[in-house]
């Protein structure tokens, strides 16, 4: 006997997703590409950035209140209409970095400090993404335990320095780029530092957001929120021996000119040929 159950397991999806934001400018991504390059390393187009990762989901709600209407010859409502929609987003961004800080509390503009750094040096070999050993021309003032900048071009990454061996750096932590020999070495005698400040702003600014999943099937699927911003509730954090975290939670509006069928969010699903 058959069974009476419909059941398409392929349908049932979950997993965590990626939370990404932009500064509102209103304009709005077409497709899931116009946020992510499809192909790895899947690089976030210019614009966007990565909130990075989270803790205990990342959770959508969607809600209205209504108003009943009563007529005299009926006990109880007999229709009612739409008063008001809601629609938030909360998570807990487990990366706390000053960038997530400023958007979640609310912060000031960053001002960044370069750090100040010794006498140069520069590679005797290329070095490819990921190596943490480097040989330079003299580590002369390089020491165990110090951080040294690296710097070619556009990119500049700091490193702890694990050991040294004559001319020889050993790093711990891998290159984030590969630096070919006209890469410049220094020992960072004082880190650089970025500040923010907390006050009482009158304005919270709108910005886009994005969620992006990966469904059972290798698709992708997409959730555009086109105009959010952070709600006004209490955001703790707490010193102690767990980690801590970062509490975001976003309240969405609808955009004027949108449609009003779509116009706070939208879902984009890439479908696979059945």
């Amino acid at each position: 006997m058959s069974d009476i159950y419909k059941v398409n397991s392929d349908k049932i999806v979950g997993g965590p997703g990626r939370l990404v934001v932009k500064e509102y400018d209103g304009t709005f991504p077409d497709s899931i590409s116009d946020v992510m390059n499809l192909s790895a390393p899947h690089d976030l187009v210019n614009g966007w950035r990565d909130l990075g990762s989270t803790n205990d989901g990342i959770t959508t709600s969607r809600s209205f209140e209504e108003e009943e209407f009563e007529v005299d010859q009926q006990i109880g409502a007999v229709d009612s209409d739409i008063t008001s929609w809601e629609h938030t987003l909360s998570t807990n961004l487990a990366e706390n970095t000053i960038e997530n800080r400023q958007l979640s509390m609310i912060g000031g503009t960053i001002i960044e400090t370069a750090p100040v750094l010794g006498t140069t040096t520069i590679l005797t070999g290329a070095v490819v993404s990921g190596a943490t050993i480097i040989n330079v021309t003299s580590a002369t003032g390089i020491s165990k335990g110090q951080f040294i900048e690296i710097s070619e071009g556009s990119f500049i990454e700091n490193h702890k320095v694990a050991k040294i061996q004559g001319n020889t750096i050993y790093l711990e932590s891998p290159l984030q780029a590969p630096y070919s020999t006209t890469a410049v070495v220094a020992p960072v005698t004082q880190l650089g530092t970025k500040r923010i400040g907390f006050g009482t702003p009158g304005v919270v600014p709108y910005k886009t957001y994005a969620l992006i999943s990966k469904k059972k099937d290798g698709s992708l699927y997409m959730c555009a929120i086109r105009r959010a911003k952070v709600s006004g509730d209490a955001k703790e954090q707490v010193y102690g021996k767990e980690k801590r975290l970062i509490p975001l939670n976003l309240t969405a509006y609808p955009v004027d000119g949108e449609v009003a069928e779509e116009n706070v969010y939208y879902e984009i699903e890439q479908v696979l040929a059945p």
